[in-house]
């Protein structure tokens, strides 16, 4: 298999006429939002409601949430696209995440049809139990009843990319597009009266790992950038994870534990040779108020033979998508240990302002077959830790701050392929406003600065795709429409 970074960290060829037709959507959208608005909890689904009415949401706990992310990025590096594999696009990752390109772009186009609290918590329905999956144990007493609520997600736009599903909607006839659609969830989400309270999630879900999770809603996610604890994580499993609420006295906190068995990375089976499960941790306190939340976060297994697919196409390389960004391969199929845990505690300090912490340490074993010059042959670390808060200036205005530090001890992300096998450190920097003219828009204008320490160059891509910049300025500018 033939795998470079720029074709495992996005592909190019997109449809203009497609985006300018949704853009213009997405728009007209926004302009009627005055006549569809219905309070802060109901900001999602109000386009379903204005044309089917409420009858679903009201009788059935039934949602259909529409949203999309409009995203225009430059950075302080012109790279020519005849400098780029395929000459295709302008990048700028890693240090944007999911933020892929310079110019204006269609991140997602997304629609959640939801039931009850499989629905994004916060953002439809009140929670109808005391244990939220994947998110958090509640106050109150544990219910009396089985309840099965249930959630897909269809997501059209150039990160779809980063969402699909390894052998599920990795479809070949979509590699050269830049703009991809995926079935990036489907799932149960099961509350059963045990114990003092628990839930069973099965399927395929976005990942629980991490500050910033795979959901492009914000809230949770702050930024428009995404931190590199986020890309050092699965985006998504498919398997089975649950989630037990702890017989801990109220005055003392609310508590729960949880476990999983789940695929490879980013994918639907087990992988080949030795494969077998991957093992899910989680441990989650919070204060008698809920305004401190302390999250353990882990998963562990086999990272052997994880990769994602690809087709060669008049001679070129192109993902299909999902895999690992950490690639590892054993001539004798050997089990190679992969793990990476988190710890998360958040404070909402005033009604105003919130903190955020998050550490991350991951290992990946290394395999001694080396398929590709980005393969990991020896055994390697990535760690590092962040720090951000975002204040309410007003009730429509919020700014917010993350400052990092991120290391990758022998460039085992694909993603830091272009700096050679002795890697280094990365700092970061981001700044962000976020504006609500009105329910159904928010506008993000967004600053990140990183600079890099070590081997090679980790930023702006150059000819032969092998990166050339200690540093980069990044401005985002992000439309988030929800309808």
């Amino acid at each position: 298999m033939q795998v470079t970074i720029r074709q495992l960290a996005r592909t190019r060829r997109g449809n203009a006429i497609s985006i300018r037709l949704f853009v213009v959507y997405l728009f007209g959208a926004a302009l009627m939002s005055p006549c569809l608005a219905d309070g802060p909890k109901k900001r999602h689904g109000a386009a379903f409601r204005a044309i089917f009415g409420d009858t679903l949401e009201r009788e059935h706990n039934i949602g259909v949430l529409g949203y999309a992310h409009l995203t225009a990025a430059k950075s302080n590096h012109d790279i020519e696209k005849s400098q780029l594999p395929q000459g295709r696009g302008r990048g700028v990752q890693p240090q944007g995440g999911a933020v892929q390109d310079e110019g204006f772009n269609l991140q997602h186009l997304g629609l959640i049809v939801c039931k009850g609290a499989a629905c994004p918590p916060g953002h439809m329905f009140e929670p109808n139990r005391n244990v939220l999956s994947r998110v958090t144990p509640l106050p109150g007493p544990r219910g009396d009843s089985v309840i099965v609520d249930w959630a897909v997600t269809a997501h059209y736009g150039e990160d779809a990319f980063f969402w699909t599903t390894k052998g599920f909607d990795d479809w070949a006839w979509k590699a050269r597009d830049k703009n991809r659609f995926a079935l990036t969830e489907w799932f149960l989400d099961i509350y059963l009266p045990i114990g003092a309270g628990a839930s069973v999630l099965l399927g395929s879900f976005h990942s629980s790992l991490a500050l910033e999770i795979g959901k492009a809603l914000v809230p949770p996610n702050n930024f428009s950038s995404r931190s590199y604890a986020f890309v050092a994580s699965p985006a998504k499993h498919v398997g089975l994870l649950t989630q037990f609420k702890l017989p801990l006295d109220p005055a003392w906190g609310h508590a729960s534990v949880g476990f999983g068995l789940v695929g490879d990375w980013n994918s639907i089976d087990f992988g080949s040779g030795a494969g077998g499960p991957t093992f899910m941790f989680t441990g989650r306190w919070r204060s008698p108020d809920m305004r401190t939340w302390l999250d353990i976060e882990t998963i562990y297994g086999n990272g052997e033979d994880d990769f994602g697919d690809s087709k060669v196409i008049n001679g070129a390389t192109f993902p299909l998508g999902g895999g690992s960004q950490y690639l590892a391969l054993s001539s004798s199929n050997e089990y190679l240990d992969r793990f990476v845990g988190y710890f998360i505690a958040t404070h909402a300090a005033s009604p105003r302002l919130s903190l955020q912490f998050e550490s991350v340490y991951g290992y990946q074993q290394g395999g001694e077959l080396r398929p590709s010059p980005i393969a990991i042959t020896r055994d390697s670390a990535f760690y590092g830790a962040n720090g951000s808060f975002r204040y309410r200036l007003v009730d429509s205005v919020h700014v917010a701050a993350r400052l990092e530090w991120f290391a990758d001890e022998n460039a085992a992300n694909v993603l830091w392929s272009g700096v050679g096998a002795t890697g280094g450190d990365v700092y970061a920097f981001t700044a962000s406003v976020g504006w609500e003219p009105t329910p159904h828009l928010l506008v993000r204008p967004e600053l990140k600065f990183d600079t890099y320490d070590g081997g090679g160059h980790l930023f702006a891509a150059g000819r032969n795709g092998l990166a050339r910049k200690d540093s980069q300025f990044l401005g985002v500018l992000n439309l988030e429409f929800r309808f």
